[in-house]
C-alpha cells in the first residue's frame, strides 16, 4: 500500500480531535507495524477473490481491546485508498428486547444479552452485503443497548446505499466456537467460581454450534488477544469514572458482575483463547498489551506456542 506517514498522517486528525489520548508518535508507529501491513493483507485477499464480491473481515476482541478505535483507522485509510467499506458489529444483532424476554421465560439465567443473537438475519446481512451491486439498499439494524433500562433493544434500521469492497464485522464473541473437553470449565478460572456459574457456561458453550454457519462466512479473522485478559475489568472500570463523576454508570463491583457474566458466556481463556490457536479459522493474531498498544502480529500457530 502506497502511504507516505509523515506526509499523510493529518488525515487521521479526526481521530485525534475525538481521542486526545492517541499521539500522533504512537500512531505513526502502529501505522508501520501494524495498520499497513494489515490494510495490505486484506487488499491482497480481496484482489484475490473471482468475483467482484465484499471481503468480509471479522475482528474479535474482548470488551475494551480498541476495536472501536481500529475501525476507525482502518475505514481511514482504505478510504484513503480508494476502497469503500461498512462495519457492522456482532452487537446489532442482538435479538429484539422481546424475544429476548421470550427466552427468559425459558431460562431466566439470560440476565443478560450474552448469547442471545439473531443468526439468521447477521448471516442475511452480510451475504447482502457481500454481494451488493451498485444501485442496491441493505437495510441493517440498529440496536440500542441502553434502551429498555438498560436491557437493550433494536430501535430502527440503518440504510447501507454504497456497494462495499471490504465488511468489517467485530465481537466480543465473534468466531466462538464451542470446546468439546469441558473439563476447562473446572480448573478455576475467574467467573467460573460457582457450580451454578460452571453449568451455565457448559450451556452456553453447546449454544455455539448455532453460530457456526455465520462465522463460517469470515474470509479473514483478525484476533485482538489480550493475554493479560483480567485488565478489562480495569479498563472498563476507567471508562465508567467518567460517567460515575456525572451520578451515571456502574460501580467497581457492578462492572466485576457485568463482566464476568459475559465471561462466563465466551470465556477469554477458553474459546477466544483457542480462537486465537486456530490455525484453520483465524489468520491474524494481534496481541493487544495491557496499556492498550499493539505488542506484536502472530500466526495462530506462533499464538499457540507464545501464550499456551
Amino acid at each position: 500500500m502506497n502511504f507516505d506517514i509523515e506526509k499523510n498522517i493529518t488525515i487521521f486528525n479526526p481521530i485525534f480531535e475525538k481521542r486526545p489520548e492517541i499521539s500522533k508518535d504512537n500512531l505513526k508507529q502502529d501505522l508501520r507495524n501494524y495498520y499497513l501491513p494489515y490494510i495490505q493483507k486484506l487488499i491482497d485477499k480481496k484482489k484475490q477473490k473471482k468475483n467482484l464480491d465484499g471481503l468480509i473481515v471479522g475482528i474479535s476482541a474482548i470488551q475494551g481491546a480498541g476495536k472501536t478505535t481500529q475501525g476507525e483507522v482502518l475505514e481511514i485509510l482504505l478510504k484513503f485508498s480508494g476502497y469503500t467499506c461498512v462495519s457492522l458489529s456482532i452487537d446489532d444483532h442482538y435479538v429484539t428486547h422481546e424475544e429476548l424476554n421470550k427466552l427468559r421465560e425459558k431460562g431466566p439465567r439470560f440476565i443478560r444479552r450474552g448469547v442471545t443473537h439473531d443468526i439468521p438475519l447477521a448471516m442475511k446481512n452480510l451475504t447482502d452485503l457481500r454481494t451488493m451491486k451498485d444501485g442496491m439498499e441493505v437495510e441493517v439494524p440498529i440496536y440500542d443497548k441502553g434502551a429498555e433500562h438498560g436491557d437493550g433493544d433494536r430501535v430502527g434500521w440503518k440504510v447501507i446505499t454504497k456497494k462495499p469492497d471490504f465488511i468489517f464485522y467485530d465481537g466480543w464473541m465473534l468466531g466462538a466456537r464451542r470446546v468439546l473437553d469441558k473439563s476447562i470449565f473446572e480448573v478455576g478460572l475467574p467467573a467460573l467460581d460457582t457450580p451454578e456459574h460452571i453449568q451455565f457456561a457448559k450451556d452456553i458453550n453447546e449454544k455455539l454450534s448455532d453460530y457456526e454457519p455465520l462465522w463460517d462466512m469470515i474470509e479473514f479473522m483478525n484476533v485482538l488477544f489480550v493475554p493479560h485478559y483480567q485488565v478489562s475489568l480495569k479498563w472498563r472500570d476507567q471508562a465508567e469514572e467518567i460517567l460515575r463523576a456525572q451520578g451515571k454508570g456502574m460501580s467497581s463491583e457492578q462492572i466485576k458482575e457485568f463482566v464476568h457474566y459475559f465471561w462466563r458466556s465466551v470465556h477469554p481463556a477458553i474459546q477466544i483463547k483457542n480462537l486465537a490457536h486456530d490455525s484453520t479459522h483465524t489468520q491474524q493474531v494481534t496481541v493487544i498489551a495491557d496499556d492498550h498498544s499493539v505488542r506484536e502480529i502472530l500466526t495462530p500457530l506462533e499464538a499457540k506456542t507464545k501464550y499456551p
